[in-house]
């Protein structure tokens, strides 16, 4: 897994008082009244800004993949419009925000604002349909695979209240173009939103972006709604291994020790030997996290996999060293900064961190706290998670 995917899925914390040396601070935090509030980077190349907005979004039972009905929507009319001039757009969801990103060249500026309201307009009747048969079809894809499969039933038993990304077909069959509508009122409130800037942008300038973004203002028309019962999809992969999946809840988090030992259990499992499949992924589902380790095998060899995914945590804890750490947590803020040199990746990243509740300096002090993690500090969360109950999961063919 990547730093950039372990970073969407970890919520970076604030460990502590932060150095200048990272250099990743803001230069500028703007309130305008009524919002959005407002973050700039100037430390990039003069020639390309990026704009990214965040909006909270969170869905109860009932209202599955209307993140993902709303996203569809909005991602295919901004790069409509960014394809004129070359600018990169993209709408990606997260357990708890909808972000909208484009980048340019820094000349563009009003034409990428303009690309940036396009997403951010409400979404069309005259779209529902076509985005609705594209979810359905994203959604069976995902559960037609035993890997899929797996996962949803996973999620569910993590967070049976958080509705999976693509919902269920009974949500979506439910699903109304009025009823997305409100959902996107709700959620798309300008004193709610965040933007961060990553461009050499006079204030003057970012201040007149925000004033024409066209998000609802005050108190929404309608809360959440009370959730709802929803019928599971059914669902009948081809199962031709035997699949498992144990889900190791983690109570106590740090997000710099948490990188290291993502980085870690990676590196374990490329180098597994056996006529197997294994995986170590880091889950946030609900705000609950946990370290996930799955496997797959034929018959002959579904044995020597069961025991190798139950003895996986353990195994990482006891091969760590302390030369481990040091290489892994130096390689960790090599592969941040080297993110951090484009604009998109800035805005992105610090975005995350804020998106996290801790405020756009969070990113800095992550590359400060990666620093000081040490070996003791990982081998501890390695073993103390090896040593919880899971949540298991398992198909057989």
């Amino acid at each position: 897994m990547s730093v950039t995917a372990l970073l969407t899925t970890l919520l970076l914390s604030a460990p502590g008082p932060a150095q200048e040396s990272s250099g990743l601070y803001p230069d500028e935090v703007l309130s305008p009244p009524g919002g959005p509030e407002v973050v700039v980077f100037r430390d990039v190349s003069p020639e390309v800004v990026s704009l990214r907005l965040s909006v909270h979004l969170e869905e109860v039972p009932g209202e599955g993949g209307a993140g993902e009905l709303i996203r569809i929507q909005a991602e295919d009319r901004m790069r409509t419009i960014a394809n004129r001039i070359g600018a990169k757009a993209e709408v990606h969801r997260t357990p708890r925000v909808l972000v909208y990103q484009v980048t340019g060249a820094a000349a563009d500026l009003d034409f990428l604002g303009w690309v940036l309201r396009e997403g951010l307009k409400p979404p069309a009747h005259e779209d529902f349909e076509a985005a609705r048969r594209l979810l359905r079809v994203e959604g069976d894809r995902a559960a037609e695979t035993p890997q899929g499969l797996l996962s949803l039933r996973l999620h569910r038993a993590l967070a049976p209240g958080v509705p999976p990304r693509y919902g269920s077909q009974d949500e979506l069959d439910r699903m109304t173009p009025s009823r997305l509508v409100g959902i996107w009122e709700r959620s798309h409130r300008r004193d709610g939103a965040r933007l961060v800037v990553a461009g050499r942008i006079p204030a003057e300038l970012v201040l007149a972006l925000t004033v024409d973004l066209r998000l609802p203002s005050g108190e929404p028309k309608a809360g959440p709604p009370e959730p709802e019962e929803v019928r599971a999809s059914p669902t009948s992969p081809e199962v031709i291994r035997h699949w498992t999946a144990a889900a190791y809840p983690i109570s106590e988090w740090d997000d710099a020790v948490g990188l290291v030992v993502g980085s870690w259990l990676g590196e374990v499992v490329r180098t597994e030997e056996g006529d197997f499949e294994l995986g170590a992924d880091i889950w946030d589902v609900g705000g609950r996290r946990a370290l996930v380790v799955s496997g797959a095998a034929y018959s002959r060899s579904r044995q020597p996999m069961m025991n190798r995914t139950n003895a996986l945590l353990g195994d990482a804890a006891a091969a760590l060293t302390e030369d481990t750490v040091r290489r892994i947590r130096e390689d960790l803020r090599t592969e941040l900064l080297a993110s951090t040199q484009s604009a998109w990746g800035l805005a992105e990243l610090a975005g995350q961190a804020w998106d996290a509740g801790h405020g756009p300096e969070g990113l800095a002090r992550l590359l400060d706290a990666l620093e000081h993690v040490n070996y003791g500090e990982v081998r501890r969360l390695l073993e103390a998670t090896a040593a919880a109950t899971p949540i298991r999961e398992q198909l057989d063919p």
